[in-house]
This record gives structure tokens, C-alpha cells and sequence, in this order.
């Protein structure tokens, strides 16, 4: 049994390698051939540094694969002579001499200093040795089983020894194992999938991608902390004032008639300047006092406080929420005091200049501000920002998952019912929440804006063509809004990938060193879920494609709603609908009894399929359109509501269940499990809304809500990079998993938020400023 698994065995080789000819029974390198026979000589001979690096025939033993670039190192000592040829290196050699006592002989040797140099000596590297891994599928029958093992091998060999080399020696070892040692008793099949030389470390500057985006990281940290040191005062500058044609004129022709009137006029235009500063000041502080927000932010609360209405925290957006409410007993809306953290964005510094407020933009201060800011434009949708968190770390662990269990060495048969297999059957249902949820935001967000401004306040030209190119800026503008950090991540990913793949002994089947670099425009257009999915850049990248063309087809269905095509409207959703629903069956079918070799086959059979998330987006954004309607109140009665709970707990609890029945049953979690979601989300909103409300008042609930796109964006790489580096501590038990899933998902809130900081946030409030700015 011990041969069935046997790849690679030196010491057997080093036993035949004398008795063969380069060219004849192999064919290797002759730089190549003189270091292997070095070494497999070397091994038979009984040197320590061939027996140490001769071969690490499982993972456990991969810590050892560092600093393996070692030179031979010259003796120089005149008595090097002695180690193998003088009686007295032979007298401590041999440590029955003392009787048998370990203990004694030991102490000896350790004190001798010729014994130190000897052992010195037979511990360097003859030859400079590099380490090599390699992934190879074995089946040990020979009829071919359903799931071969895959092996992962490492072992060092001379850095002279190219890929083709090390293959040629690897073969030539399985072909004297299987024919000469075990007399051709062993019946298997063994196959080299890949071979990669591992370095223990990555030489940046070789890398131009790597060095353009640390150079483009540096720029963007040096701007925000310049940003940040003006945005403190640390550096003041002088203010800019703004003085008419008129007034230049008036003070030029003064200056050149009365050239001893000039101190005066100076003191008076002084004095005119500091009027209208006060004036502004006292302008400011009435807008504060009143609670009049800027005229450009979106205020949620205009028509509330008309109605007398003026706590949003209480009432939320709508006032049929809170009909008994009125001046007198409620305190003033957070969202319409003059907050510097809400209003950065929108409203203007005129005593600042253009540069200043765009330069801005870029503060700490001000990006911090934003992520942790409590006021939430709409808190009865707390429900929704808890569900989307969820998602994301519901994503990150199975994400986690399956990069552990292709890579633990105890992981079970992928196509077993266990833990693992669970936990990466649910990933479907994760998706599906977050698609959701992106749903009801959107079309919350639509309907919003569609009820307070029209057409041509927004493009400036009304009709049908404003109608058409209001939709297109808003679509566009989210496309745009959240390109600058997922372009980020998707370069960063294929330098992590990179940097794994040269210096990580275990890999994952994801190619995003090659992928990222030769199809990046796929993922920046969001059309990479039409693609392959070996062609796919980053795990997430068919979500982020499909939501964004979801996002596109519901906003069109949103404007034939507002525009009273309801019956077009519902005729386009229940058409795609019915597309995604016949193409995801189908596709169920087809993977009906299909097993798979892998989690990440698992992954890509279970999980990523773009058609499944169709039904919980346009569900999601049909609750979004509730929510518009009913103005923020449901009313039910107790016998209809309790049926609805039902009914909503019997689709969840069924969704769970049949997740992890295999991909027959993914088909039907897609119908389940977002209807189930419907009612939970409506009542949030509505009628338990005052109970959701505080999941957002804290700011660690509502930074972890904002910081949601730019953890999911990322999280892929920095997980792998992780769980990578663990190499062979990686173990696929229960505990093991929420131990990587815990330590992953805080580091990946923390790239994150490094991310939001530098590009997501000041990328966001650049371009509103500029937008403002235009608009103005």
C-alpha cells in the first residue's frame, strides 16, 4: 500500500542513477545532470543536507521549503582534511565506544570545535537548490476512480533543473518505482497537473503592475494627508475673497486721481468685505437654527416639516408613520442640523477656492466622517443594511471555506454530506440576499427621487428625452460611483495573485494573475458573467456584472412604473423572470447527478450562476416600490400578519434545507428563499420600524453597512493571501473554519475601510463637488 502513493523516491533513484546515461535513458540539462548526480550521490553516501532536502513527501512537511537557495560554501581550513580521514574524527563518530552512554558522547561532541565544522560542512548545500511544487492527480486502480487524489508535492531539486527537467526526472522516478521496484505489481495512473519553482520571496521590480500601483497607492495616501493636515487648519491659508470687475475699476481709477485717498478706500473696502463675511456668517447660523440643509443635498424630510413634522429619527421618512407627532413634542431632526460630516459633500465654502474644496475630497477626516455617519438618509430601511451585512459575511465564509478545503490535507470526498459541503451549498442563498437587498435599494432609491424632483430639475430638460436621459444618468452614475474601488481591487488582485503564485507552496485553481491582467475591461464594462468562468477575474465578479445589468433592466421597469406603463413595466419583469427562471432550471437539470472534483467546481456548479439571482432582485425591487406606495405604513390585521409570518418562516426554513440537497434543488431555493424575504422586509419598514430603526444609529452598524461594496470587492484576495500563507496549517474541521473565517473577515474589514478611505470616499464626494460645481 506504502507504493501506491509513492511519486517521487530519491532513494531508490540515487541507487540506480549510477548505472544510467544522460541522453540515453533520460534527457536533462548537462548543467542539470552534474548537480543531480551531486546530489543523488551525496544521499547515498549519507550527507546530512542531501537526507534534509531530498524530498518533503507530504504537506505537513512544506515549512521547511525557505532559504533553500543556499550556495556551496568553500572550506578553507587546513585541518578540513582531518573530518574524513583521522582517527580521532572516527573515535567521535562512533559513540558505542562510551559505553553506550548518549548522554556523554553528546556533551563531547557539542564541545569539540572540529565536530562543530563537520557538522557545519556536511549541513551546507553542495549545489544551489530550489524549491519546487507540484499538483498531481493519482488514482490507485486501475479502474479509473470517479475522484482522483490530488497530491500536492514538494521538493528540492537543483536550481540548474528546468520545469522540463524536473518532469523528465519526476516520470522517470514513477516509471523505476512501477516497473523495476514493485515488479509492475502496482496498478495506477498518475498525471502531473502543474509544476511551479516557489520562491520565498517576490521581486517587486519586476513587476510593472505591482509598481504602478504602489506608485498610485503612495500618490493617493501623500493627497490625503495633505488633505487631512488642511482640513484640521494645521496649515491655514489666506482667504479668497471674491471682488466685482466694478469695484477693481472704481480702485484703480482712485488709486492713479487720489493717490492720498488710496489708504482710505483700502480701509473701507475692508470694512465692506467684513459686512458681507458677517452677513454670510448670520445667513449660515439662521440655515442652522431653522434647520435648513443646503439646496443642493437631498433632504428625506421637506415634506415632513411642512406637515409639522420635524423628528426623522422618530418618524422616519413618511409621516403617515407618525400622524400624532407636532412641534411641540418632538425634538429636531438629525439629518437637518448643520452637521459638517453630512454636508462636506454638498455644500460650498465660498471662502475657499475651487482647488481647496476638490483637494478636500480627499481628507481622512472627511471620509472617516462619512462611513461612520448615523445620519442615514432613510433609517426604517435598517433592516436592509442589516441584511447586507449578512450577505457579505455570509459570502466571505464561503468564500473561506472553499479555499480550506481544497487545500486541507483531511478534507472528505467534496461530494459527502458534511459541514463543508453545507456551508458551500448555502452560498447560493447568500447571493441571492444581496441580490435582494441591492433591489430594494434600488428602487427605493428611483422611486425617491422620482417623487421630489422632476426631469428637468435633474438634466435640465424635461419630456420624454429627459425621462430617457434622467435613466441613463442614473444608471451611469452608479456604474461610475463604484467603478474607482472595484478598478482598484481588480489590480491588487492580480498582484496578490502574482505574489502567490511565486511564493505560496498550495495555490487555488483561480488564474487571477492571468485573467485580471489580459481581461480587465470585461470586469470595468460588467459584462464578465458572459464569459467563462475560467476567464473570470475575482471570485465575485459575475455578481458585481449581473447586478449592475439587473440594476439596468429594474431602473427601466421603475420609469415605466412612475410613468404609469404599468402594465409594460410588469410585462418586462415577468419576461425576464421567466428567462432566468427557465435558464436556471435547465441548468439544474443538466447538473442533475453531475459530481465534481472540487470545492471550487463545487463553487462554480452550485453557486456562481448569474440567471438564479434574477427572482430576488426583481422581488427586492418590487418591496422597494411597497415601500414608495404605501408611504411607510402596512396596515394588516393580526390573522393576516400571523399568516404572513408563517408563510415567510416555512420559505426560509425550506430554502435552507434544500440548499444542501445538491444542485437540483438550487432551482427552487431561487423561488423560495427571496419570497420569504418579502414580508420580513415590508413589516421592518413599516410596521416594526420604530424596533430596526436603532440597527443603524450606531456608527459601527452604519460603517460596516457603508463599508459592504468595497469588503466584498476585496475580500477575495486578501482571504487567499491569507489561508495561502497559513500553507500546510490549514485543517478543514469545524472549529478550524470559523477560526480563518473570523480572522479573514476582520482583516478584510479592515482593507476595507483602508480602501474606502483612499478611493471609494473621495472618489464619491470628487465627483459630486465637480458635479455640483457644474451644475452651479
Amino acid at each position: 500500500m506504502e507504493n501506491l502513493f509513492i511519486v517521487f523516491d530519491p532513494s531508490y533513484l540515487s541507487y540506480v542513477w549510477p548505472k544510467i546515461k544522460n541522453g540515453v535513458h533520460l534527457n536533462l540539462g548537462h548543467y542539470c545532470w552534474e548537480d543531480v548526480s551531486v546530489f543523488l550521490k551525496d544521499l547515498a553516501e549519507g550527507r546530512a543536507w542531501a537526507y534534509k532536502e531530498r524530498v518533503l513527501k507530504n504537506l505537513y512537511e512544506l515549512q521547511n521549503r525557505l532559504g533553500k537557495d543556499d550556495s556551496y560554501k568553500s572550506q578553507n581550513n587546513e585541518t578540513f582534511g582531518e573530518f574524513y580521514n583521522g582517527d580521532y574524527l572516527n573515535t567521535l563518530m562512533r559513540r558505542e565506544k562510551f559505553g553506550g552512554n548518549v548522554a556523554e558522547w553528546s556533551s563531547m561532541v557539542q564541545r569539540d570545535e572540529l565536530m562543530r565544522k563537520m557538522v557545519r560542512s556536511d549541513n551546507d548545500a553542495a549545489v544551489s537548490l530550489a524549491y519546487t511544487a507540484l499538483q498531481v492527480d493519482l488514482n490507485i486502480t486501475k479502474i479509473t476512480l470517479l475522484k482522483s487524489y490530488k497530491v500536492t508535492l514538494g521538493l528540492c531539486l537543483p536550481r540548474s533543473c528546468v520545469p522540463q527537467d524536473v518532469l523528465s526526472i519526476i516520470n522517470f522516478s514513477i516509471m523505476l518505482n512501477d516497473n523495476l521496484k514493485t515488479n509492475k505489481t502496482v496498478s495506477r495512473t498518475i498525471k502531473i497537473t502543474s509544476l511551479r519553482h516557489v520562491e520565498s520571496f517576490y521581486d517587486i521590480r519586476t513587476d510593472f503592475g505591482a509598481v504602478s500601483l504602489l506608485m498610485v497607492t503612495l500618490t493617493l495616501i501623500v493627497i490625503a494627508f495633505i488633505a487631512t493636515i488642511i482640513d484640521f487648519e494645521l496649515i491655514k491659508f489666506k482667504p479668497y475673497v471674491k471682488t466685482s470687475s466694478f469695484d477693481i475699476e472704481q480702485y484703480n481709477d482712485n488709486q492713479n486721481r487720489n493717490g492720498h485717498h488710496n489708504n482710505h478706500f483700502s480701509k473701507q473696502t475692508h470694512r465692506i468685505d467684513e459686512t458681507l463675511a458677517a452677513n454670510l456668517n448670520e445667513i449660515k447660523k439662521a440655515m442652522r437654527e431653522k434647520g435648513v440643509p443646503p439646496s443642493v443635498t437631498l433632504d428625506v424630510m421637506t415634506q415632513a416639516r411642512k406637515e409639522g413634522i420635524t423628528s426623522c429619527r422618530r418618524c422616519g421618512k413618511y409621516k403617515k408613520q407618525c400622524p400624532n407627532l407636532t412641534k411641540q413634542n418632538v425634538e429636531p431632526c438629525a439629518t437637518v442640523k448643520y452637521n459638517s460630516s453630512a454636508s462636506l459633500t454638498t455644500e460650498y465654502k465660498m471662502e475657499n477656492t475651487v482647488c481647496k474644496n476638490l483637494l478636500l475630497s480627499f481628507s481622512f477626516k472627511h471620509s472617516w466622517a462619512r462611513i461612520f455617519n448615523t445620519n442615514i438618509a432613510n433609517k426604517n430601511l435598517a433592516l436592509v443594511h442589516a441584511m447586507k451585512i449578512t450577505a457579505v459575511l455570509w459570502i466571505v465564509l464561503v468564500h473561506v471555506a472553499a479555499v480550506v478545503w481544497y487545500n486541507a490535507d483531511n478534507s472528505m470526498d467534496i461530494n459527502d454530506d458534511s459541514t463543508m459541503f453545507y456551508v458551500l451549498c448555502s452560498g447560493t442563498l447568500a447571493f441571492d440576499l444581496l441580490f435582494f437587498v441591492s433591489g430594494v435599494f434600488s428602487s427605493q432609491h428611483f422611486f425617491y427621487l422620482k417623487s421630489r424632483y422632476s426631469a428637468q430639475e435633474l438634466v435640465s430638460m424635461g419630456g420624454v428625452c429627459g425621462e430617457m436621459l434622467q435613466l441613463i444618468c442614473f444608471i451611469t452614475n452608479r456604474a461610475v460611483r463604484l467603478l474607482p474601488p472595484y478598478l482598484f481591487t481588480i489590480f491588487l488582485t492580480s498582484v496578490l495573485a502574482r505574489v502567490a503564485r511565486d511564493t505560496a507552496v498550495l495555490s487555488t485553481p483561480e488564474r487571477d494573475y492571468d485573467t485580471c491582467d489580459s481581461y480587465w475591461w470585461r470586469n470595468i464594462l460588467y459584462l464578465n458573467n458572459l464569459y467563462p468562468q475560467q476567464e473570470q477575474c475575482m471570485q465575485v465578479s459575475w455578481y458585481l456584472s449581473s447586478e449592475s445589468q439587473l440594476h439596468g433592466a429594474m431602473s427601466l421597469a421603475c420609469l415605466l412604473v412612475a410613468l404609469y406603463r404599468r402594465r409594460t413595466a410588469a410585462l418586462l419583469v415577468l419576461v425576464v423572470v421567466l428567462t432566468a427562471v427557465t435558464v436556471d432550471v435547465t441548468r439544474a437539470i443538466s447538473d442533475l447527478g453531475q459530481r465534481v472534483s472540487s470545492s471550487f467546481s463545487l463553487y462554480s456548479l452550485m453557486v456562481s450562476r448569474p440567471w438564479g439571482g434574477v427572482p430576488s432582485y426583481c422581488l427586492g425591487a418590487l418591496v422597494g416600490w411597497l415601500l414608495h406606495v404605501t408611504e411607510g405604513r402596512c396596515a394588516v390585521n393580526r390573522t393576516t400578519s400571523l399568516c404572513l409570518w408563517s408563510s415567510s418562516a416555512l420559505c426560509v426554513v425550506s430554502s435552507l434545507l434544500v440548499s444542501g440537497r445538491g444542485p437540483r434543488w438550487t432551482a427552487a431555493a431561487h423561488l423560495a428563499w427571496p419570497v420569504g424575504l418579502v414580508w420580513p422586509m415590508l413589516a421592518g419598514a413599516t410596521t416594526y420600524s420604530d424596533v430596526t430603526r436603532g440597527l443603524v444609529s450606531s456608527p459601527v452598524v452604519a460603517g460596516v453597512s457603508r463599508l459592504c461594496y468595497t469588503t466584498l470587492v476585496c475580500h477575495g484576495a486578501v482571504c487567499r493571501a491569507l489561508l495561502l500563507s497559513a500553507g500546510t496549517a490549514l485543517c478543514s474541521d469545524l472549529s478550524c473554519l470559523f477560526c480563518y473565517f473570523a480572522g479573514c473577515a476582520l482583516v478584510s474589514l479592515c482593507a476595507s475601510l483602508c480602501l474606502s478611505l483612499l478611493v471609494e470616499m473621495p472618489s464619491c464626494c470628487l465627483l459630486r463637488r465637480i458635479s455640483d460645481y457644474t451644475y452651479r
